[in-house]
């Protein structure tokens, strides 16, 4: 029973590795990570141009709820890049 649980989660991790040989998804992927870290950056950017605290307490509350280990970040980031991926090739191919 492990043992095909485990052929099935190496097979899923494959296919990830596969998908993201190709230098436009590790582009769409970093691009994906900018933007769902996007409120953290801004909220940082406000701080520093503005000087507003509050600022700086929600990207860091942003930043935490991200880092957080039960958070799924990189499945989502994942997730959306090969989406869009896929998106992209069937537009591409109409």
């Amino acid at each position: 029973m492990f043992r095909k649980l485990w052929e099935k989660v190496k097979t899923f991790f494959r296919w990830i590795f596969d998908e993201c040989r190709d230098w436009r998804t590790v582009v769409l992927l970093i691009a994906v990570i900018a933007v769902v870290y996007s409120p953290v950056w801004g909220g940082y950017l406000l701080k520093l141009i503005f000087g507003w605290n509050w600022a700086a307490v929600m990207a860091t509350a942003v930043l935490v709820f991200w880092a957080g280990p039960f958070t799924p970040f990189f499945p989502i980031c994942i997730a959306l890049t090969l989406a869009i991926k896929k998106w992209w090739e069937k537009r591409k191919k109409k």
